[in-house]
């Protein structure tokens, strides 16, 4: 049987090494504390990003299907860069390209009004991402959706000019 002293004594290195843990969780330190223990703590990836991640990738999947429909509809306008352009976007954000959408519409008739709507597309996009970085939490999330931002922006200009 275990006698008091010992029990006293377990609860009270018990009670001591979860306060300190408590403590190093309050003031930020958990990751140093564990480092000091020989464990390597990985980061955890903050709640609102995880929401904004799945959210620009639907956006970028969404552009995506609309750029493969023109290119389908207008192969005269070779958008196969375009095409490759979005799915590094998708991959960027950690989801891999899937089958086009059925919710996209149809692309418009004419080749010159089809490129306004993609230019239109890209622009808006841009303007989103652009929003989505000043909102994210994590500095490197911020810095890929701000380059995909810019990049998006690009891919307007360069449609454009194929009107």
């Amino acid at each position: 049987m275990i006698s008091r002293r010992a029990l006293l004594a377990t609860g009270a290195v018990t009670a001591g090494v979860t306060g300190a843990l408590v403590v190093a969780d309050l003031t930020h330190r958990l990751d140093d504390v564990a480092k000091v223990l020989g464990v390597e703590p990985h980061p955890e990836p903050d709640p609102r990003d995880d929401r904004l991640i799945i959210r620009v990738a639907k956006a970028q999947g969404a552009l995506l299907a609309t750029v493969k429909a023109t290119d389908a509809a207008h192969s005269s306008l070779n958008l196969d860069s375009f095409v490759t352009i979005s799915r590094a976007h998708l991959r960027a954000v950690g989801r891999a390209p899937s089958s086009p959408s059925s919710e996209v519409k149809p692309p418009p008739a004419d080749a010159a009004t089809a490129v306004r709507s993609l230019e239109t597309a890209y622009s808006a996009e841009s303007r989103s991402r652009a929003g989505d970085a000043r909102r994210a939490v994590s500095p490197d999330l911020a810095r890929v959706l701000a380059s995909m931002s810019a990049g998006l922006a690009q891919c307007a200009r360069s449609v454009g000019a194929l009107a």
